[in-house]
């Protein structure tokens, strides 16, 4: 299955008909849609209301598209993103600054889900981009732990406290060794596990782990791919088919990044031919 962020975190708009979202990219490109799209609800930065994103992930829905949801949750510390947070706090019993800005976060990312689920609209949901990034997300610098706390948190309070049932939870760490069973949250916590995979290696380290997890009901993918380095050659897309097919076949699919052409196929060889291949699921 082919799928593309459409949106992060660079006032991309959720619009999928906007020259700006990487749908529309896509499309302008190959002449195809990703059969997977996603939009960032961004805290941190606000650029849209929250009306857009769900006006967005509703359009993709409507088109026919699977719909995908990343949150970016802002730094409930006050600071940077990448900047730390004594997640501690926010599992206190007592009410403090830390707890009550992340539960007014969540409360306001369920309201969007809410209105999604009144739309009847399910949509694969990624509460934290890459659990276990301690170098440029707040989220886990409070250690392994935390982030696990704070992911189960999330579907807890969004499965059993807000009733939301169109949620497909998803989860995925970066290319690190180990960092996929280290910081998974358990299988009743998450539907679908995902990698994340920048550069031209394609590394999935515990592929074996996940292929098990697999055999348990789950779906496995690269959630998210970048497949060249910012200052290297255009490289060929078929390169990514020929990997998936002799390395790692038991994938279901693949999430190409967002930010710049050479993440995805917009800036590689091939693009258009590697997306009509029958071997790849686009929207057509």
């Amino acid at each position: 299955m082919f799928g593309q962020v459409a949106t992060w975190v660079h006032n991309e708009n959720p619009d999928m008909d906007d020259p700006s979202n990487w749908l529309y990219k896509i499309y302008q490109y190959a002449g195809k849609m990703p059969r997977y799209g996603v939009i960032t609800y961004d805290f941190t930065d606000d650029p849209f209301p929250d009306s857009a994103w769900n006006m967005g992930v509703k359009k993709m829905w409507d088109r026919g598209l699977i719909a995908g949801v990343y949150s970016f949750y802002a730094n409930p510390a006050g600071g940077a993103f990448r900047d730390s947070c004594d997640v501690d706090q926010i599992f206190e019993s007592e009410n403090n600054p830390i707890k009550d800005n992340f539960y007014q976060q969540m409360n306001r990312m369920a309201a969007n889900l809410q209105w999604l689920k009144k739309q009847r609209i399910p949509v694969i949901y990624t509460p934290f981009v890459e659990l276990d990034d301690n170098n440029s997300k707040w989220h886990p610098k409070d250690g392994r732990e935390n982030a696990i706390r704070l992911y189960r948190l999330v579907h807890d309070y969004f499965t059993d406290t807000k009733n939301l049932d169109n949620i497909i939870w998803a989860y995925h760490t970066r290319e690190v060794d180990g960092a996929l069973e280290a910081f998974y949250p358990g299988d009743e916590y998450v539907d679908i596990i995902g990698k994340s995979g920048y550069g031209p290696d394609l590394r999935f380290p515990e592929y074996e782990w996940a292929v098990e997890k697999k055999k348990q009901g789950k779906v496995i993918w690269w959630a998210e791919l970048g497949i060249n380095d910012r200052d290297a050659p255009p490289r060929n897309c078929f390169d990514v088919l020929d990997t998936l097919e002799i390395r790692y076949p038991e994938l279901a699919g693949f999430v190409f990044w967002s930010d710049a052409g050479h993440y995805n196929i917009t800036g590689n060889l091939n693009g258009p031919e590697f997306m009509a291949n029958p071997k790849i699921v686009t929207l057509e």
